[in-house]
């Protein structure tokens, strides 16, 4: 009907077939069949009720309205014409006025009138419901009575909501009103504008519908007194139920919210007065404040999330303490309610955010260490020492507040001092939501029982009002059954026509004749109040109301009953008992802590429940919108966050102040591209050197327009910082603006999720029988539960409900309401003491009386004074304590049932007694300025004693004794008390067990004849008893009650218990006895309390001492009186008397014990030696009588001769064991073969390793795949069954990898990898000389050492080459000269360290002299002639004489040698890779490398392995950098397009930068903003690693430098070969491929943003002819080295950048000038020419080339179609990088094909397959694991690995 269709119909419907509908069966007609059935489908309760169909109700019902009211005024006007004028046709029978149309008719005029706010002030809706309102008046006397009450219903709603639209107007007049009106409104003092003094602040309204639930600044720091209404109606300034809801709300609004407000205001007056004492006690609210408050991070998620940081208010040192004190004092609790104070006058409120911390729990717990710990650590509140955070909700997320918020979050300029306030206990929600519903309440004025609540007619009223019946009672021929009620399943029916005798139900039910009255009238009053004195069943007779109720639900269209309740605990109690009454429940709040109604929960119910189709499509497009609006704010709020970073300022100034930016940030571009790294600037330097600088003077600032035009470096520091200031604030206002602007919508969208949600919760309610909610739950669900449609509410416990709770419980739907309660005990509990009807000032106001107190007894003559029913028969308490109350308020209460025959209670003489003491409390004999309750010590001491004395007597569970108390002081002190005294008592869970076991031991003839006893535990005396408040026991009974009064004091104040509400519920807790500690002298002076003095002084129940009884001995000598804590020792030490215990134990002992109760006699343990014998053998039992037998006797016998079933024998064993040999297990060890694995185990005898279920635990050892042998155990491994392996699964194995580096003497040391190549070696390097050592890892390439002096010396030679390059000299042959510490010559070799001189041949040890040293002939050490032929000394400790080490390393492949075979002269210069083998030192493989005989085969060796390392290294930076300028790609692919929009001013600055860096410079400058920042970081990454692969940076370049540097400086020629083949040149390559790459990406980019944009901004000069001859010259390197690839990319980039400089010259000049054409076609033509060549080496090396065809198609298509784009996929180039990275990682064998270029291969190192050389293409594999023919092993790297790991060249 929304759609066009349907509104096409309605507009049809009233301007065309009304209008021609003339003659009156064609009216009735069109009534029948278009009008009323459209009324109808619009008031049906599933459309009136949903959320998602909202939107379309309200769009009907303004098209229906029309235009100023004229399509609305023409359809109503007809209906009134017919109705004015009935018809038999139109007129049903029962129905002769019309009243059910009327019905409908006004029923859709209610819902219009909603759907604008506008309507309330349109005179057609007013002249409309005036025609309808005298149609209703004339059908007074219609039958129809429940037609006719609905009309009234919707009548009196349309009148309230028109009476609104009529107060506006009269407002108006106000402001312009008589001087008359003003002086009476100042007599008064009225709110808002209504007052002579005008508004008292910013928040001082008249209606309360625009007053802010918490205070503003301006109501905080108010000095005038806030308008609260008093308990009069006439001196409210509004009349009836409106005047009703505006009381109290601001009397409710005071009461919580107005602590809040003082408390602040003392707090801003202690900021702004930091001397000034902050007195506590000028506010009645304790908070907490926190110094050096400030906002240091916004997040978004769900809503605003504020992280606040404060200085750390506890000076605990320890991580732990603070912790502790954190969780201790339960500060900044989730959900409590803060504010953020500003001393400027700001204040926002907030929340506690769930998210709050006390400790991160991932302390420790990472992996990294320092600042990534730091970094990664979440904020709490106990993690740092000095400061603490806390995360924060805004409490009411309006614009200003969220603007406030962030303007925190961004602040600058003059830091202002903030403070965080925590008020304690106080939850926002608590109020919030009941202030929030009276507000909606007001604005709606839809309250039902108005007339009743809040009349508006008031005079004297002598007689009880009468209450009419329910409107669904008023149906015809209606009537309540109650057989439902009935014990013999009577009929008997009930209306409130013919009313049923109340005695005739109570003779058929439960019920008594009080209960049956109260129940009958309850039924026949719309408004019923039931008034249930103590232990009278009010529960009990709401339970039966409820129960009728349902029973007649389908006859009176109930819907779900609403049950509502102040507290939790009373509404689970309400609702467990109706659910095992078999009544379907659901409800709402999760502060349920009954397990029962778990699954009976809103949301648990609404989770199973199914949703519509539109609520399906309207759920996905709200959770849609919402959650881009979340991620849209959030990433507004992340450009918030770096507001104030340089590049934003930098990019804010390029954007609005070009002059600013030239002038702050010009300068920095201009150098921005040097050469020399440390001449740049860093980002943001120059901005910080003119914020910081300027001219001090003390004159103030000049005008922000001002400088906003001046020159910026001639300001003042003070005119710098504000003009600084102000684009700060350019920059994040807008910024907030746009935050808040978003929330809104995301606030929309949230709304429209909710809704979704409540049409579900409403749907799930529907089904229910009864709803249960509390008041709070009530406000906070107000929406959901005003679409319910339930047409009864009950509350119960109605006196303890404030009236502002129970008028929001009052839903526009409810036509029957039952408030249950007793306004005779507790109140409702309010805060301020200055608003209780206690209070002298409070009384005016009494807030604390509840509307079922107002009802019943009105405090004015002319209030209406509503009938009730009074229960009168009690079944709580003994007669002789429900006296007290009886004699003194309810004199009409009755004791029914048992109570007269209660047991005494055990072990007191009395079961009412008043203990009078005058022990003062602890505040006056001890005063205490921090505590803020009471406390007495003495009556602590004397109730644990009397409780301890009650639970001793072994009958009374821990639900039957109650402690009551009427101060939490007293109350905290107690539980401590109690939680660390223990007590004894059975345990009842385990009797049942007991039994069992006793039946199984009778039916066991082997059993031990023990006896048993009762099963006992220990528990603490606080879990043995019932400890509460007064105000929380509450509809709470006990067996015995304990009180403890407290106060005592001269004053003879007694505090709390002044108030008979109070005393009332005290003493009718009690059902079998009661004893009060106290001073009676402290509470006499109070009415009540004289009245129960005096009865108790009457039945000799009060004293100075209580007397005990004990149960087994009644009558003592002296009777057990107890004065004192101390007594009951006394007399009474375990319960029962002084007497010893004169019962048996049940082994048959005397008990030893003072007599006590059956409990504590069954907890005696006899100590007596045991008696009984053991079976079988006779032995005595060695425990105690005491204690429990052992079944088996236990004695160890010795000398036996048993042989076992084995075969081996025993001669000794346990004596059970002696009598039964076959229970002995032989634990001899024997071998035993396990079959299947057949390993051979030492185990016990006794296990049998044929079993499947035996467990081999020898180490497996199979072979492994990888080639490990498996380390786990066999069972581990193996599965055996029937002695056969089944199932054989190694698992991953976890040893390490063991293999061998080839760059380096280390093995992989990760966990086994199996196929997957070995990781780059991460061990530090080890290469070192004499002057230093390598500081890298062990895979990166080594920096050759510089030093020109080699330290390879003797006194007869010496080597004069580099350290780096390989010797050059001859090493000596001759015996050291030099003498050991010992004094003989040293037996090494001349030029050698001289070993430890324990090495002396002549004074070592036999050990050392014993050591074989030649190898060959087999000598030993003493007999080595060490001038013929001296030792080597390695630092390993092993030695071999010189020609032994000499052939070990082939010396003679390195030098000439003599006859004698001594070396004499080098063969030939060092060759690169010439080495076949390093040797080690033979006897362990250690490391020679400080043999200064071998530096020139040791130094060959490492730069070897430098290059190696080079190579690899090199390879992988480049597959890196490589991935990145993909990643890059794609993110720029990604970025929005700039808008078209005109180029920004152009700065002065010059772009002096040449080469390729020039043109990049210039389209950055050209666009603007920081699209390339992260290309151009990429760029310089890249032009880095390019320095360092430059010939100069490689190993053997290096070492050549410095042997050519020493050649010229000492005329020295070194034997130094330099091979230029050795050089590496791929990786430079690849370097600068890698550079024209990233400038081609920008350019690419940069192409399609300038095509967009160049008709829109200035013309672009460029120039690539820098490009293309660097591609030109890569392109004859890679040639000229055979490396096809990066041959095939320059030729590729050179196309490119030719096409780039074609597509600017189309631009830029004239296309039609032929030279213009002439340039063009050469570019063109040679482009095309390369990439013809391109073309070519891509056919020839296809896997060289992969991934390169793609663009070079895309090229050619750009120069044919000038068309710009990325033609091959990231994922393919990834792949090619990824096998890049993948070539010379891992331990394969090293080889070089036949152009030089080496690669790896893996395994045994030999080619398996024909392949070719992943460079050039070369064959490089043949088959069988041999090598193609020009391919060689590159022995010298492979010898390289295996030397230098067995040398320890490191």
């Amino acid at each position: 009907m929304a759609q066009n269709d349907g509104l096409g119909f309605i507009k049809n419907l009233i301007d065309r077939n009304i209008p021609e509908a003339t003659d009156r069966p064609t009216r009735l007609r069109l009534w029948q069949n278009q009008i009323q059935p459209m009324f109808q489908i619009l008031t049906h309760t599933r459309v009136a009720d949903s959320n998602v169909l909202e939107q379309e109700v309200a769009a009907i019902c303004n098209f229906i309205r029309g235009i100023g009211g004229r399509r609305m005024r023409t359809l109503f006007d007809f209906i009134l014409d017919l109705l004015e004028a009935p018809s038999s046709m139109f007129a049903a029978k029962d129905d002769e006025y019309g009243l059910s149309a009327c019905e409908l008719s006004l029923s859709v005029l209610s819902t219009m009138i909603d759907c604008n706010t506008s309507n309330i002030v349109n005179d057609n809706f007013g002249q409309i419901v005036e025609r309808f309102g005298h149609i209703v008046q004339d059908a007074s006397h219609s039958s129809n009575e429940f037609s006719k009450l609905q009309a009234q219903k919707f009548l009196q709603y349309l009148r309230r909501r028109l009476g609104v639209g009529d107060a506006l107007a009269e407002a108006k007049a106000v402001k312009k009103g008589a001087v008359t009106r003003a002086e009476f409104v100042m007599q008064r003092d009225l709110p808002g504008r209504l007052s002579a003094d005008g508004p008292r602040h910013d928040n001082d309204y008249e209606n309360i519908c625009d007053i802010r639930i918490l205070p503003t600044y301006q109501e905080i720091t108010s000095t005038r007194s806030e308008y609260l209404p008093t308990t009069d109606p006439s001196s409210f300034h509004l009349p009836g139920i409106q005047g009703r809801l505006d009381r109290e709300f601001r009397l409710l609004r005071e009461d919580t919210v107005g602590q809040l407000r003082d408390a602040v205001g003392l707090q801003l007056e202690v900021m702004r007065n930091p001397k000034r004492k902050h007195d506590q006690n000028r506010s009645t609210l304790r908070t907490y404040a926190y110094e050096r408050a400030s906002v240091i991070s916004v997040y978004f998620n769900r809503g605003m999330e504020l992280l606040v940081q404060f200085r750390q208010p506890t000076s605990k040192k320890t991580i732990q303490q603070r912790r502790d004190w954190w969780g201790n004092s339960k500060r900044l609790q989730p959900g409590g309610l803060v504010c953020i104070l500003s001393e400027n006058g700001s204040v926002l409120f907030c929340v506690v955010g769930d998210s709050t911390i006390i400790l991160d729990d991932r302390r420790g717990t990472a992996g990294g260490q320092g600042e990534s710990e730091e970094s990664t650590r979440k904020p709490s509140l106990a993690d740092d020492a000095e400061f603490a955070y806390v995360r924060l909700n805004l409490a009411e997320a309006r614009p200003n507040d969220l603007g406030q918020a962030l303007r925190w979050f961004q602040d600058f300029g003059p830091k202002q001092q903030r403070c965080l306030v925590e008020f304690p206990r106080v939850l926002l929600a608590s109020f919030q939501h009941t202030l929030m519903a009276l507000q909606q309440m007001s604005r709606k004025s839809n309250v039902p029982f108005d007339d009743l609540l809040a009349p508006t007619e008031r005079k004297p009223q002598l007689d009880t009002t009468v209450v009419g019946p329910p409107n669904y009672t008023t149906k015809a021929h209606f009537s309540f059954n109650l057989k439902c009620l009935t014990n013999d399943k009577t009929v008997l029916q009930h209306s409130p026509r013919k009313p049923l005798d109340p005695q005739t139900l109570s003779n058929h039910s439960s019920l008594d004749p009080t209960q049956s009255s109260a129940l009958l009238d309850t039924l026949s009053r719309r408004l019923a109040l039931i008034q249930g004195p103590p232990g009278t069943g009010k529960s009990f007779t709401g339970e039966r109301i409820i129960k009728a109720l349902l029973a007649n639900k389908h006859q009176a269209s109930l819907g779900p009953i609403l049950c509502v309740c102040y507290t939790n605990h009373a509404l689970d109690q309400l609702l467990v008992h109706l659910k095992r009454d078999g009544v379907k429940i659901v409800r709402i709040g999760s502060r349920s802590k009954s397990e029962e109604l778990e699954d009976l929960n809103l949301r648990v119910v609404a989770k199973g429940a199914e949703r519509t189709k539109a609520e399906k499509a309207t759920l996905w497009q709200q959770r849609e919108a919402r959650d881009e609006w979340e991620l849209s704010i959030t990433k507004t709020m992340e450009e918030l966050a770096s507001c104030q970073e340089t590049s934003t300022i930098r990019n804010h100034l390029a954007n609005s102040h070009p002059l600013q930016f030239n002038a702050v940030f010009g300068i920095e571009d201009e150098g921005e591209w040097e050469q020399q790294k440390h001449q740049r600037r860093k980002p943001g330097q120059l901005l910080k050197q003119w914020l910081h600088g300027g001219l001090h003077d003390n004159s103030p600032p000049r005008d922000i327009n001002v400088l906003s035009n001046a020159d910026v470096w001639s300001l003042t520091d003070s005119e710098r910082l504000r003009l600084f200031n102000s684009w700060l604030k350019e920059i994040r206002d807008p910024l907030i603006t746009d935050v808040i602007q978003k929330y809104k919508s995301y606030e929309r969208a949230k709304n429209g999720v909710d809704k979704v949600s409540r049409d579900v919760d409403l749907r799930c309610l529907h089904t229910a029988e009864v709803v249960g909610v509390t008041t709070t739950g009530l406000a906070r669900n107000i929406d959901l539960l005003q679409k319910l449609r339930c047409k009864v509410m009950l509350c119960e416990e109605a006196g303890e409900v404030l009236e502002a709770h129970t008028l929001t419980a009052l839903l526009p739907s409810v036509e029957h309401a039952i408030l249950i309660g007793d306004h005779l005990q507790l109140r409702p509990q309010i805060v301020n003491y200055e608003l209780q009807s206690t209070s002298h000032q409070g009384a005016r106001y009494s807030l604390d009386m509840s509307l079922f107190e107002r009802l019943i007894s009105p405090l004015y003559d002319d209030d209406l004074r509503l009938p009730y029913d009074t229960l009168e028969t009690q079944r709580r308490m003994h007669p002789c304590v429900s006296e007290l109350i009886r004699s003194t308020l309810y004199p009409s209460l009755e004791d029914g049932g048992a109570v007269a025959q209660y047991p005494e209670v055990r072990g007191m003489k009395r079961r009412l007694f008043w203990l009078h003491h005058e022990a003062l409390e602890d505040q006056v004999s001890q005063p205490d300025p921090t505590s803020t309750s009471h406390t007495n010590t003495f009556e602590i001491e004397m109730t644990i004693a009397l409780v301890q004395h009650l639970v001793r007597q072994g009958l009374y569970d821990a639900e039957d004794i109650a402690v009551i108390t009427p101060y939490l002081g007293q109350l905290h002190r107690l539980r401590r008390e109690m939680s660390s005294l223990f007590e004894i008592s059975f345990n009842d869970r385990d009797l049942e067990e007991l039994e069992a076991l006793d039946a199984d031991k009778s039916a066991n003839e082997n059993a031990l004849n023990q006896p048993n006893k009762p099963p006992v535990v220990k528990k603490t005396l606080l879990k043995s008893i019932r400890l509460a408040t007064v105000d929380n026991f509450q509809g709470e009974e006990a067996k015995v009650v304990v009180v403890s009064l407290v106060r005592s004091n001269n004053a003879n104040k007694c505090g709390f218990l002044s108030t008979s509400n109070r005393i009332n519920v005290l003493l009718s807790r009690a059902q079998h006895g009661m004893y009060l500690i106290g001073n009676a002298n402290t509470y006499k002076h109070v009415d009540m309390w004289a009245k129960v003095l005096e009865i108790l002084a009457e039945n000799e129940n009060i004293g100075n001492a209580l007397e005990l009884q004990c149960p087994r001995h009644p009558n003592p000598v002296q009777p057990l009186l107890v004065s004192k804590a101390d007594d009951f020792l006394r007399v009474a030490p375990e319960g029962g008397c002084i007497l010893r215990c004169d019962r048996r134990l049940s082994c048959g002992h005397a008990c030893i014990n003072r007599c006590h109760s059956e409990t504590l006699h069954s907890a005696v343990k006899c100590l007596e030696p045991c008696p009984r014998l053991k079976k079988g053998c006779q032995h005595s039992c060695r425990r105690l009588c005491g204690d429990p037998c052992k079944v088996k006797c236990d004695e160890y016998l010795q000398g036996l001769n048993i042989t076992l079933a084995c075969g081996h024998k025993i001669s000794s064993a346990v004596c059970w064991q002696a009598q039964d040999p076959s229970t002995i297990i032989c634990q001899r060890m024997v071998k035993k073969t396990v079959p299947g694995c057949e390993h051979t185990v030492e185990v016990p005898c006794c296990e049998d390793v044929d079993t499947d279920s035996y467990r081999c635990t020898k180490m497996c050892l199979d072979p492994q795949p990888c080639g490990h042998s498996c380390r786990s155990q066999c069972y581990m491994c193996k599965e055996r069954k029937d002695g056969k392996i089944t199932k054989t699964n190694h698992g991953i194995c976890n040893e390490e990898c063991g293999r061998k580096y080839t760059t380096c003497r280390h093995n992989c040391r990760q966990a086994c990898h199996g196929e997957t190549p070995c990781p780059l070696c991460q061990e530090p390097c080890e290469v070192h000389c004499s002057h230093s050592r390598c500081s890298k890892k062990c895979h990166e390439p080594c920096v050759p050492c510089a030093e020109q002096t080699c330290t390879s010396s003797c006194p007869h030679t010496q080597c004069d080459m580099p350290c780096a390059a390989p010797c050059n000299w001859v090493p000596c042959s001759k015996r050291c000269e030099k003498k050991l510490s010992c004094g003989h010559q040293c037996p090494s070799v001349c030029g050698e360290t001289c070993p430890d001189v324990k090495y002396c041949q002549m004074c070592c040890s036999e050990d050392i002299k014993s050591v074989q040293v030649d190898f060959i002939m087999g000598m030993e050490y003493h007999e080595i002639d060490l001038e013929e032929d001296p030792c080597i000394f390695p630092d390993c400790g092993h030695f071999k004489t010189m020609t032994n080490m000499d052939g070990v390393m082939d010396m003679k492949a390195h030098y000439e040698m003599s006859a004698e075979g001594y070396p004499k002269a080098l063969i030939n210069a060092s060759q690169p890779f010439s080495m076949d083998e390093v040797k080690v030192c033979p006897t362990c493989r250690g490391s020679l490398r400080n043999i200064a005989r071998y530096g020139r085969i040791v130094r060959r060796a490492m730069l070897d392995e430098a290059t190696k390392k080079f190579v690899a290294w090199s390879n992988i930076e480049y597959a890196k950098l490589a991935n990145t300028i993909l990643d890059v790609q794609e993110r720029l692919s990604k970025t929005p397009m700039p808008p078209p929009t005109p180029q920004l001013p152009q700065s002065n600055k010059k772009i002096f930068a040449g080469g390729r860096s020039r043109p990049l410079l210039s389209i950055r400058e050209w666009l603007g903003g920081n699209r390339y920042k992260e290309a151009f970081g990429l760029w310089n990454r890249i032009n880095d690693f390019l320095g360092r692969v430059r010939r100069e940076e490689q190993p053997f370049q290096r070492v050549n430098d410095c042997v050519q540097h020493a050649a010229r400086q000492r005329k020295v020629q070194g034997a130094f070969a330099f091979d230029e083949t050795r050089i590496q040149n791929k990786a430079y390559l690849q370097a600068c491929a890698l550079s024209l790459r990233c400038d081609i990406l920008m350019l690419s980019d940069f192409m399609a943003v300038w095509e967009k944009l160049r008709m829109h901004r200035g013309k672009l000069q460029l120039d690539f002819t820098k490009h293309m001859k660097d591609c030109e010259t890569l392109a004859e390197r890679a040639r000229a080295t055979k490396h096809p690839r990066q041959e095939t990319e320059a030729y590729l980039y050179y196309a490119q950048f030719s096409a780039f400089s074609r597509a600017f010259e189309l631009y830029n000049d004239d296309q039609s000038s032929d030279a213009t054409k002439e340039r063009v076609e050469k570019l063109r033509q040679g482009a095309l020419e390369h990439l013809a060549v391109a073309r070519e080496l891509v056919a020839k090396y296809d896997s060289q080339t992969q991934g390169l065809m793609g663009e070079i198609e895309a090229a050619e298509k750009c120069l044919r179609d000038n068309v710009f784009y990325a033609a091959v996929s990231a994922a393919e180039m990834r792949a090619v990088y990824e096998a890049m990275a993948r070539e010379f990682s891992g331990t394969g064998h090293w080889y070089f094909c036949q152009n030089g270029h080496p690669f790896t291969v893996g395994e045994c190192g030999m080619p398996m397959q024909m392949a070719r050389c992943p460079e050039c293409g070369a064959p490089v594999g043949g088959a069988n694991h041999a090598p193609a023919e020009g391919v060689r092993l590159a022995e010298d790297i492979e010898n390289l690995a295996r030397g230098v790991e067995g040398m320890g060249i490191n």
